[in-house]
């Protein structure tokens, strides 16, 4: 969850690490030395300790920079899930080095999820590759020590937005793949309005979940996000339809510069509308379930109840935040099934009840509801014959025709059987299977009076 921390101490004894034999200081020094034969140290002083750097600068202050994941982890990998209770236990091991979290004031941090991959047809690539385009931000591919594209990222002035394969990145083996999705904070005034300062503050688990809410799942909401397998193929879409696809996949023209930001939103909306109806899976909702999930394991509450704020700005589909005072109880994310196949459709929007399956359970459903519709309106329909026989079977007289109308629609005989049934006077006209059954039902009441 929280990992690379840079942090400036304020108040802090330096000879407190000088002390500690845990930690060794290195510094570079000129090759000659001042004019009193003393030396002259030309950089920091910096002590490597399990994945963080402890640094005195010349000018006096201290800071620590890395992974406290790894710090946490002993200087291992930082692919593994990093609870808020590991988080908590990490925090308390830095007091041993004298540090005051209250006094250990934030210059950037991380903020991201390990997401394991088990779907069969996605994998790590998938979701990095996936993001084509980020509003007024600087695209940048990511690579490994051996120059392998691993991820890409995106950048602003005060924040970094990555996705990439963690298990490329720590050179794992015999583990399924895992994308990482984190938010590099560079500056700390996006977070300052949140009341997030120090070290403190990130232990606090209100603030963890603002940061999550209003930051990393409104991260995922701005992207536009692009799986080319799962699209169809776009020479059966309609023309209209195939032309739009043929520019919302291109990364450049959502760059258009004479776009404004409310036409761009507006295409936004469209190409995730034409993804949702043609798509075999969409990419983006995959992602946002699969960090709600994540997150809700993390953060070790039970679960989170939606806020107005998240359904009216975001559209979001599962329940994930809590508001105003945040209670410690709440109920777990609900899964959704499709009604007609049963597949998991809980990344689907909220109101989907089939999954996109090329329309084969919707029109299923259709089906199925239409034809309960004809069975209820026939049982309706012979219910009334049965009762017009038993009233006023000796009454009836019934017209045999096969077009009651008297119109001549096609030059063809009719076939169907329909009939007119005249009873006090009055005419009523049946077709087809209600013609059939009243017939039947009407020969046999004739029967049964003849045998009486």
């Amino acid at each position: 969850m929280i990992d690379y921390i840079n942090i400036s101490l304020k108040d802090f004894n330096y000879q407190t690490w000088l002390s500690d034999s845990r930690l060794l200081f290195e510094y570079k020094i000129s090759n000659e030395p001042d004019k009193h034969g003393d030396i002259i140290q030309t950089s920091s002083d910096i002590a490597h300790y399990m994945g963080l750097d402890f640094v005195h600068t010349l000018s006096g202050q201290c800071y620590i920079k890395g992974s406290i994941h790894r710090f946490f982890n002993a200087g291992g990998n930082n692919a593994d899930r990093f609870t808020y209770t590991k988080f908590i236990k990490a925090v308390d091991e830095l007091k041993d080095f004298g540090i005051n979290p209250q006094k250990a004031f934030l210059k950037s941090f991380e903020f991201g999820l390990n997401l394991p991959i088990h779907e069969k047809k996605l994998t790590a690539k998938s979701f990095y590759n996936s993001i084509i385009y980020r509003v007024g931000e600087i695209e940048k591919c990511m690579s490994d020590d051996g120059n392998n594209l691993i991820g890409k990222q995106f950048t602003t002035e005060d924040l970094a937005v990555k996705s990439y394969d963690k298990k490329q990145q720590a050179k794992l083996n015999n583990t399924n793949e895992i994308v990482r999705y984190e938010l590099r904070f560079r500056r700390m005034r996006l977070l300052k309005r949140l009341g997030i300062v120090t070290l403190s503050d990130l232990t606090d688990k209100n603030k963890l979940i603002e940061i999550f809410e209003k930051k990393l799942l409104k991260s995922v909401e701005e992207s536009i996000l692009l799986d080319w397998k799962s699209l169809p193929n776009t020479n059966k879409l309609p023309h209209t339809q195939k032309r739009k696809f043929l520019n919302f996949r291109n990364p450049k023209w959502w760059k258009e510069s004479k776009m404004t930001t409310k036409a761009r939103n507006h295409q936004k909306t469209s190409f995730e509308k034409l993804i949702s109806r043609h798509a075999q899976y969409d990419i983006k909702q995959i992602l946002k379930q699969k960090l709600i999930n994540e997150f809700n394991a993390v953060i070790e509450l039970p679960d989170f109840t939606e806020t107005n704020l998240t359904q009216k700005n975001r559209g979001m589909f599962a329940a994930c935040i809590v508001s105003g005072n945040r209670a410690e109880t709440a109920d777990t994310v609900e899964r959704r099934f499709c009604c007609v196949c049963g597949k998991e459709i809980t990344h689907q929007k909220k109101e989907s009840k089939y999954c996109n399956n090329s329309r084969k359970c919707r029109d299923k459903a259709y089906n199925l509801k239409k034809s309960e519709k004809g069975k209820e309106k026939q049982c309706k329909q012979e219910k009334e014959i049965l009762n017009l026989i038993d009233e006023f079977g000796h009454e009836l007289t019934l017209i045999r025709t096969t077009n009651p109308s008297g119109k001549r629609r096609t030059k063809k005989i009719g076939t169907k059987t329909s009939i007119k049934v005249k009873v006090n006077n009055k005419e009523k006209v049946y077709s087809g299977a209600p013609a059939r059954f009243f017939i039947m039902n009407f020969e046999k009441k004739i029967k049964t009076n003849e045998k009486t």
